[in-house]
């Protein structure tokens, strides 16, 4: 009877904790959104010969590919801290 009393105890404590954790990501999520910066990425425009005989679809793809490429890097460089992996 101790063991279920014990059990039902623990469950009880755990998922409080759960609850109490998920309340505090919210409200640590809602903080970070309101600090987050948009970027708007712009591609020159090419008015050369070579862009009206052929088609710059390639070209539209590599740059994409590079910027995608920096964006992933930027995001590596953020902290891997035990508090930003907790919230």
């Amino acid at each position: 009877m101790e063991l279920l009393f014990i059990l039902a105890i623990s469950f009880i404590v755990f998922v409080i904790y759960k609850i109490i954790i998920k309340i505090i990501k919210r409200k640590y999520d809602y903080k970070r959104t309101l600090e987050l910066t948009f970027l708007k990425v712009t591609l020159p425009r090419k008015n050369s010969d070579l862009d009206e005989k052929k088609e710059t679809v390639k070209d539209f793809k590599e740059a994409i590919s590079l910027m995608e490429q920096l964006f992933s890097s930027l995001k590596s460089l953020s902290s891997n801290t035990i508090k930003t992996k907790i919230l």
